[in-house]
């Protein structure tokens, strides 16, 4: 029988200032302790008590610097992460597949696991054991991201059609009494979007994620957190391009091409993509044309840095996509426009991508002081 027993007791406890010092660390390691201070506005004191406080967790090493020819002086104790601290698991499923992985916590993937499988519940428990077996840290919890709108309370309140089955409740609670730790759980494009912009050197003011997968969906990020608006379901781009029309989509390339949606493998469209067959590159322009509008509302509303394209399609169709997308289809003639972002495919694809970006969730919980929902899942007595 289960009860539940209230929050998981956290590993780590940190200040507000502390989160915000761990997150400076972690988006820009190397940095010695006065550069840090002065970007966050610390007096040398507060710092200290911070990094005394990271010291009782092992979360930050300091190495000192080497200077540089004719240089004197001391050099600067350089801050940055100590990954190995603690690690994470993300967690992505499907209908007939899944992907585990468990990452360090500056992001990098230290184990992978993907499979194809009917049964879901067992397997994914049983790789999870593998990984947690195998992790020489610590695990913070469990991230899933997962083809669904999210309450901020972890309720699941919209689930993709095409994956209305999956056991995703069962599966969170199951997880959950087996290895007691806390599950987190995002809309699959939120997870994203926030995995690029914590990436580390990169420094996005405004970012936004569109997933062309089973649908279209998005994630924004701004201000140092996704942006979730009043209801957690701000950024839902997939609401511009109506489901009667031509989507970017698997479900619409099935019914372009005349083929059965599981057929549309990444090795299928690659092959197809390479062998320049027409009606493939006749939709991707398309699309491309298509998303020039709805993303080009992205650029007026919203003005971010970057525009970053994913999902479940290759690397080389979705790159051909961005191609044919203006996104200047709004401007005014006569009133200068605004700046371009960049438009960029991102480096997680396909279900072990997208469990990359869920790896990500306990480490904003616990340590960089961000929302993560946690799943509903009942704790074990």
């Amino acid at each position: 029988m289960h009860a539940d027993l209230g929050p998981w007791p956290r590993p780590v406890s940190l200040t507000d200032i502390e989160y915000a010092v761990l997150r400076h660390i972690r988006l820009d390691p190397g940095k010695s302790r006065t550069e840090i201070a002065a970007a966050l506005g610390l007096s040398k004191s507060m710092l200290t008590k911070a990094v005394a406080n990271f010291d009782r967790f092992k979360l930050v090493r300091e190495e000192r610097a080497t200077l540089d020819d004719g240089e004197r002086g001391q050099p600067p104790l350089r801050l940055s992460l100590n990954d190995d601290a603690f690690h994470s698991i993300g967690l992505y499923v499907r209908q007939g597949h899944y992907a585990v992985t468990r990452s360090d916590l500056s992001g990098n993937i230290r184990e992978r696991v993907a499979r194809q499988a009917d049964a879901v519940i067992e397997p994914i428990v049983d790789d999870i054991a593998r990984l947690i077996a195998g992790s020489p840290s610590p695990i913070l919890g469990v991230g899933h991201a997962v083809p669904a709108i999210v309450g901020e309370d972890g309720t699941l309140f919209e689930v993709t059609p095409t994956q209305a089955a999956l056991p995703l409740q069962e599966l969170a609670e199951t997880i959950s009494a087996r290895f007691r730790l806390p599950v987190y759980w995002d809309n699959g494009a939120y997870c994203v979007a926030a995995f690029e912009a914590h990436r580390p050197r990169t420094h996005y003011r405004g970012l936004f994620y569109i997933t062309l997968d089973f649908g279209v969906g998005g994630g924004l990020f701004a201000k140092d957190a996704v942006f979730r608006g009043a209801h957690n379901q701000a950024a839902n781009i997939g609401a511009l391009i109506p489901e009667t029309g031509d989507r970017p989509s698997l479900p619409d390339l099935a019914r372009h091409l005349g083929c059965p949606l599981d057929r549309l493998s990444d090795d299928f469209l690659a092959r197809l993509f390479h062998e320049g067959d027409r009606r493939l590159l006749d939709w991707i322009d398309d699309r491309g044309e298509k998303l020039s509008k709805p993303l080009a509302t992205v650029v007026q509303l919203f003005n971010p840095d970057a525009i970053v394209v994913g999902g479940f399609f290759p690397r080389e169709i979705l790159e051909r996509l961005c191609a044919r997308v203006d996104l200047g289809a709004l401007d005014v003639p006569g009133r200068r426009p605004l700046i371009r972002p960049t438009l960029l495919v991102t480096q997680l694809l396909g279900p072990a991508g997208l469990a990359e970006a869920a790896s990500l969730l306990p480490i904003a919980a616990e340590l960089l002081g961000q929302h993560s929902p946690m799943a509903n899942a009942r704790r074990p007595r």
